[in-house]
């Protein structure tokens, strides 16, 4: 008989590809940001998404969803690991290529898939490798490797190494928190410990955030917030792998956004590259 996914589990993935259609928008946004450095934008991103996060559960009664419970040293994990993948990935996105630094992050299911048998007791399937790799290869075409020159972009290429590597723990480290923690919890936390972190290197001039202030508005609601809180409440009825996999989405959808908002044009082979991670992402929501 033929396994097929209850309700809550389609909830998961509607979640989860909701969320990645929301993180294409952060590249928009980070484009239409002017004066600012990687670290600043990151800073205010995740400070304004903290204090707009705060004042929301406040009006609505709902404070009582952030409560610390135990499991707290993994969550300062999960905010350590948030704060290292954004420094990371525009630190690889300064150093290299957009091309480069998109590649190497999305090699995050790779890790995944490899190491949550073991840390997260999860068994590998065949339609998951087979859904990683059609993902996988539509990543490549989207990017386009024939940019990639090693000797150019060492730095950037080690950042978005570690990018990829930290983003598939931050989300192993989400799965294991879930138990314990709902995915608005974790986005809380996760905003105030990467604000913390980020303070010393953070602060930019007043007039420059007041000239960027709708867009910085924008980038904490949407791509953050709305974005995070869905992700890892989806990842709460989904399968790790599953749920990176789906998060693939998420340069798909940057692409048509760039293409609808800024006028970029799209190559064939990113229309390729974007058929085979959606047939990826349609592979693995027929698991249970």
């Amino acid at each position: 008989m033929k396994l097929i996914p209850n309700r809550t589990t389609f909830s998961g993935y509607g979640e989860i590809i909701t969320a990645s259609i929301l993180w294409g928008l952060a590249g928009i946004l980070a484009k239409m940001i002017n004066g600012m450095p990687a670290q600043s934008i990151i800073f205010y991103r995740v400070a304004f998404a903290s204090i707009i996060f705060f004042i929301a559960l406040l009006i609505s009664g709902n404070l009582n969803i952030i409560k610390l419970g135990d499991k707290k040293a993994y969550l300062l994990l999960f905010a350590i690991l948030q704060a290292a993948t954004m420094m990371t990935y525009f630190v690889s996105l300064l150093n290299a290529s957009v091309s480069v630094a998109v590649l190497l992050l999305y090699t995050a299911p790779v890790y995944v898939t490899l190491f949550s048998p073991w840390l997260l007791k999860e068994s590998s399937t065949k339609k998951g490798i087979i859904a990683l790799v059609l993902s996988f290869a539509g990543i490549v075409l989207i990017v386009d490797p024939g940019k990639l020159e090693l000797s150019r972009y060492s730095i950037g290429i080690l950042a978005g190494i570690a990018s990829g590597i930290t983003y598939a723990f931050q989300i192993m480290t989400s799965k294991y928190l879930s138990l314990r923690y709902s995915g608005y919890s974790q986005a809380f936390w996760g905003f105030i410990i990467a604000m913390l972190i980020l303070l010393p290197v953070g602060i930019a001039p007043m007039d420059v955030v007041f000239r960027n202030l709708n867009y910085l508005v924008l980038l904490a609601i949407f791509p953050t917030i709305l974005a995070v809180s869905l992700y890892f409440n989806g990842l709460k009825k989904v399968r790790a792998q599953s749920a990176s996999i789906l998060g693939l989405i998420e340069p798909v959808s940057a692409v048509i956004l760039a293409v609808l908002i800024l006028g970029e044009q799209i190559s064939t082979l990113e229309i390729i590259g974007g058929v085979l991670i959606l047939a990826g992402g349609a592979l693995v929501t027929g698991e249970k």
